[in-house]
């Protein structure tokens, strides 16, 4: 679903350039860690295509990212961010539907396919309680869950979500995550998340995305073996502080 070659990300004045070389991910739920301000935000929006600061390529399925506009991007790859979007007094169903944007025409008003998605993913994710209030009224985990549920309305491929964890508590943070690996699983799609939330990691990621010293490593292991060799490696990256 993503390859790249080769590319240099530009991470920003008197930092080293990100070098990202022979990466290829199809689906499975992949954990992007690194220590602040490594780049991983910033490789995520590179792949999203929010951020075209970087030399090379990245591959979106077969295409070139840099040939594909932002609607077909959109129809491909969906966001998450760490915090929540504000969305004023719209609630949590009027935000589903925005997943159903890049699909739409200028005029054209949401269809019974639309529809069917959003109450899909209602259902996938037990939203109905949730889905006439207020967005803004949500505690974190209900915003996190429901933007969760806007990237599945949006029914791309491939799911980036940065930091999605970030301001849940541990309850939260583990039922994000088993989520995640649950749509994985189901729907065979790609899920790429950044996390300090290491604990999560060994148990239920596909593999890791590991950023030190301007390189991003891929780490992948077989499913017996998987909590040794993810432990050490993250060992190694936060070593000096373990």
């Amino acid at each position: 679903m993503i390859s790249i070659p080769n590319i240099s990300l530009f991470l920003g004045l008197q930092k080293s350039k990100l070098q990202i070389s022979n990466l290829d991910l199809k689906s499975g739920l992949w954990a992007l860690v690194g220590r602040n301000g490594s780049g991983k935000s910033t490789f995520l929006n590179a792949i999203s295509g929010i951020n075209s600061n970087f030399d090379g390529d990245i591959i979106i399925g077969t295409q070139k990212q840099s040939s594909i506009s932002p609607q077909e991007i959109a129809k491909k790859i969906a966001v998450v961010f760490s915090k929540s979007e504000v969305f004023g007094n719209h609630t949590a169903l009027d935000v589903l539907y925005l997943g159903r944007i890049p699909f739409q025409g200028v005029f054209s008003s949401l269809s019974d396919y639309d529809k069917k998605k959003v109450e899909e993913v209602i259902d996938l994710l037990s939203l109905k309680s949730l889905i006439e209030k207020q967005f803004s009224v949500l505690s974190d985990g209900e915003k996190q869950l429901i933007m969760i549920g806007r990237a599945l309305v949006q029914d791309t491929e491939i799911i980036l979500l940065d930091e999605p964890t970030a301001f849940l508590d541990v309850v939260n943070r583990k039922k994000t995550i088993q989520l995640l690996a649950k749509i994985v699983e189901n729907q065979n799609k790609l899920v790429i998340f950044s996390t300090h939330n290491l604990d999560l990691v060994e148990k239920y990621c596909d593999g890791m995305l590991i950023i030190k010293n301007s390189q991003l490593s891929k780490v992948i292991s077989n499913k017996d073996e998987k909590p040794t060799v993810f432990k050490s490696q993250l060992e190694k990256l936060f070593e000096d502080e373990i």
